[in-house]
């Protein structure tokens, strides 16, 4: 592409999507135009292809309690049964496949 003439394009977006990429796009160190198309073309800009953005942070850590439940209880040993949730899946695993290691 070097030397092809950058054009405008229009996109839509809420305002809130245009907030967060906003964001992104200064945590990056980037314009907003230059992080959508290394986004959209997988450039991978340093620092924001991972990191959520502050509410999207918060929200993720909202479900971390329920989260901690649920592998509690799948590695806790189930009644009558002698192992766990997880324990169980793997043997039945092997029944279905001996000649692999899950």
């Amino acid at each position: 592409m070097t030397g092809e003439r950058a054009r405008q394009h229009n996109y839509y977006c809420t305002a809130k999507q245009q907030a967060i990429i906003a964001r992104r796009a200064k945590k990056a160190g980037m314009s907003r135009s230059a992080f959508m198309v290394a986004c959209a073309l997988h450039d991978e800009p340093a620092g924001a292809e991972l990191m959520p953005a502050p509410e999207e942070q918060k929200a993720l850590l909202g479900h971390l309690p329920a989260a901690a439940d649920m592998v509690t209880r799948l590695m806790a040993p189930v009644p009558d049964l002698g192992m766990s949730v997880i324990d169980a899946l793997e043997f039945l695993c092997r029944l279905k496949t001996p000649e692999t290691d899950p």
